[in-house]
């Protein structure tokens, strides 16, 4: 019964991305028509066939992103995760590259919001956060200098570009003696979003474009393992942060505790002296 729930609820947060749209105004006429009157929740579980089949899903969400505490980020989170699983397994389309490229542009929505939330989080301080960026993407092409961007008020005036290299550059540094290619490959999936369908059908056929590598190398699993590695990443140094932020408080909690039980030459003093001196 709670699994039930749990598959509604996150339906239910597909269709409010799904009725955003004019052209799907029939589908909500459909659903009030069919479902207006009260059910129990039996009854509309047994009815989730129905939805899914005439909302063409066939995917189940490969990441819960359980971790994130904004209610709004982690259901956009969700249901662009729902939609890069159904492409993968869409085949209305015979065109593999159309389906590869939906895919890689709802994994690339779900890493962009990922790596601002992190950084929202982590450096909620507009000044550190800065520091941060400046400090690794100096070995960028385009480095992130305060000088020459000086109009960033928040983590969003960022460039996406910029941000990635930083959190590369922290978490998956490149070297020869162990090379890592995250950062290449999120590189790849920022451009593929950016170049469009159209211009990708034509760059996996030619040899001489930057990005025909990622199409003749890249799948739907090594994208998706992609994603996991990022929120993996993503999930650990949060979580690593919230401990730290604990530890500090108690430290500090116990050092208040022990600045009031300390007499002026620094020595403890015993709950009998406490007592004494109070009264």
């Amino acid at each position: 019964m709670e699994q039930n729930k749990e598959q509604l609820k996150k339906l239910l947060e597909f269709l409010d991305e799904i009725v955003k749209d004019k052209d799907n105004y029939w589908f909500l006429e459909e659903l009030r028509n069919r479902y207006g009157s009260k059910k129990s929740l039996n009854s509309i579980a047994n009815d989730i066939s129905f939805i899914r089949s005439a909302l063409n899903i066939r995917g189940n969400n490969s990441l819960q992103y359980e971790y994130i505490t904004d209610a709004t980020l982690k259901n956009q989170l969700l249901v662009d995760n729902l939609r890069m699983e159904n492409y993968a397994l869409s085949f209305v389309s015979g065109d593999n590259t159309e389906r590869l490229y939906n895919f890689c542009v709802c994994a690339f929505y779900q890493i962009e919001n990922l790596i601002n939330y992190y950084f929202y989080t982590k450096y909620p301080n507009l000044d550190d956060l800065l520091t941060n960026i400046e400090i690794h993407t100096k070995k960028s092409e385009h480095p992130f200098t305060r000088s020459s961007d000086k109009n960033v008020e928040d983590v969003g005036d960022i460039g996406m570009d910029k941000k990635i290299y930083a959190f590369c550059d922290c978490y998956y540094p490149f070297s020869a003696e162990k090379p890592d290619y995250t950062l290449r490959i999120l590189s790849q999936l920022r451009q593929v979003r950016n170049e469009g369908l159209h211009r990708c059908n034509i760059i996996k056929d030619d040899p001489e474009n930057k990005l025909h590598d990622f199409f003749k190398y890249q799948n739907f699993s090594k994208i998706r393992a992609l994603l996991k590695k990022v929120s993996n990443t993503i999930e650990t140094n949060l979580s690593n942060r919230q401990e730290e932020q604990v530890n500090i408080l108690e430290n500090t909690e116990n050092d208040e505790k022990d600045c009031i039980n300390t007499n002026p030459d620094g020595n403890k003093i015993d709950d009998k002296e406490l007592v004494e001196s109070e009264s």
